[in-house]
């Protein structure tokens, strides 16, 4: 009998803490059948690690998943899994030389396993490690992986074998990993079904555009990421799904930040060319900024306040969003991020935001609202909205963001004073609950330049966990001076008012 591996539906999550549970699911995602497993306790402590590394070597070399007994897996739960997997033979890990005070094997609860599925058991035990060795070595050499084979192969009885080599139609599985001690059973188990892995240092996938070019070139059959340092399940599906597009924002990952933000303003019957270098020059203006890379960003007017309620009666004037796309490409073709200036009236911000979801539903490109040109509704008062409409829009455009693919986008608010959000120290916890939308504040310079420092220091005062600040100053752009923007906090995104 040979194994029978299988992959996963799509994006697969294996975030457990516990080792033995980690190297459980492992097993029950890609295995099917198989005649062999390798067992190990998960209370042996070495000091290199050794009884874990060999536990994976011989894992790999009889292309067998690596089970552990131990934390929150009982021997009764590893006899189960041999059962459901057929397996006939239980290549058992020891440690040699013990110390006397080890009251007992750490390995019997891998014998008891063994005993209730009622499989033969193949010790292999792993030396103790000399002073001053090679942590590194390779504990199964060719020889000793063909001696083990051979033992394998007689347990498993007269003309049985064990697998050989790895299982060929997994590799069109990928494996993320972040390796961490005790995720070694695990991650071996997924090599024996043949899938391949790729090392993601800290689980991120959106700050390194090396893993984002291998896991969009390799456009796997299904992915699976090993350990907690990879978000939740959901996390990792849009994750996976943004870096299989391969769009890279212009920070040159699939992140926001860090990185600096610097805007000019253009509409659907300026020249893209001519708007596209303007934002450049502004971005350049400001190069000494610290904290990652200046970003040229262009604010495309979407819609703005009117002063007649319109056809629609929403009190906002709306540029027709197909018309503005070739600013918009132009701007992302040229490596510029883009933010759509969408204005508010009687309408929800939601409700203003919608319309432009084709525009919303590509990499690079953002909102910026303004709060205070709402109309009164009866109920609240003109020129403010509540934190929970500024959840709604932010819930709304975090599902265009997953459902499509994306990097993440960026949400701003322009606000003069902090109350024209109300209840604004709820969004702390709004930006806390996502990682698809940076919330940016803006302090708006709406009077002389003496106002600046003013409602800079009333806007950033106490602003929120988790939200960035913004400064907003003269328009166009060339009136704007670097002396005047502020340093604590220095705000991501430098924009006009």
């Amino acid at each position: 009998m040979h194994p029978v591996v299988r992959a996963p539906a799509s994006t697969v999550l294996l975030g457990s803490p516990d080792p033995a549970e980690l190297a459980l699911t492992a097993s029950q995602q890609v295995f099917e059948r198989t005649p062999v497993a390798v067992l190990a306790g998960t209370t042996v402590e070495l000091p290199d690690g050794v009884v874990r590394a060999l536990h994976a070597a011989a894992a790999e070399s009889l292309g067998a998943p690596a089970l552990l007994v131990g934390g929150g897996v009982s021997p009764g739960g590893i006899g189960d899994e041999l059962e459901r997997l057929g397996a006939r033979v239980a290549v058992v890990v020891r440690a040699a030389g013990l110390p006397d005070e080890q009251a007992s094997d750490p390995a019997a609860g891998a014998v008891e396993a063994a005993a209730a599925a009622g499989v033969a058991v193949v010790d292999l035990e792993a030396p103790a490690p000399l002073p001053g060795s090679d942590p590194d070595v390779d504990l199964l050499p060719e020889d000793d992986a063909r001696r083990l084979q051979d033992r394998v192969d007689v347990a498993l009885g007269a003309g049985a074998s064990s697998p050989s080599s790895a299982p060929s139609h997994l590799r069109e599985v990928l494996a993320l990993t972040d390796p961490r001690p005790g995720q070694e059973a695990a991650i071996a188990t997924l090599r024996a079904a043949g899938a391949v892995d790729l090392e993601v240092p800290g689980g991120d996938i959106a700050g390194a555009p090396e893993v984002v070019e291998h896991v969009d070139t390799a456009q796997a059959l299904a992915v699976i990421g090993v350990g907690p340092s990879f978000g939740s399940a959901e996390e990792l599906a849009w994750r996976v799904a943004a870096a299989e597009r391969g769009d890279l924002l212009p920070t040159g990952t699939q992140q926001l930040v860090p990185a600096r933000y610097v805007t000019v303003t253009g509409g659907r019957r300026d020249d893209p060319a001519v708007v596209v270098e303007r934002a450049r020059a502004a971005a350049d203006s400001y190069d000494g900024l610290a904290g990652g890379p200046v970003v040229p960003t262009v604010v495309v007017q979407a819609s703005a306040a009117a002063g007649h309620p319109g056809e629609d009666g929403d009190w906002v004037a709306e540029e027709p969003p197909a018309e503005l796309g070739p600013l918009v490409r132009a701007a992302r073709e040229a490596g510029q991020y883009v933010l759509l200036d969408v204005g508010a009236g009687m309408s929800t911000l939601r409700e203003e935001v919608e319309a432009l979801e084709d525009l919303l539903a590509q990499p690079g490109v953002g909102v910026a609202l303004h709060p205070e040109d709402r109309r009164s509704d009866g109920e609240m008062p003109p020129g403010q909205v509540s934190a929970a409409e500024v959840r709604d829009v932010i819930t709304y455009i975090e599902g265009v963001v997953t459902n499509h693919g994306l990097p993440p986008t960026m949400v701003v608010l322009h606000q003069t004073r902090p109350e024209s959000v109300v209840d604004r120290d709820q969004l702390g916890r709004t930006a806390a609950r996502t990682d698809a939308v940076e919330l940016v504040l803006v302090a708006d310079r709406t009077g002389g330049l003496t106002t600046t420092e003013w409602v800079w220091g009333r806007v950033t005062d106490e602003l929120p966990d988790g939200v960035h600040a913004g400064w907003a100053g003269p328009e166009p752009e060339y009136y704007r001076s670097t002396d005047l923007v502020p340093t604590d906090p220095a705000p991501l995104l430098v924009t006009g008012s």
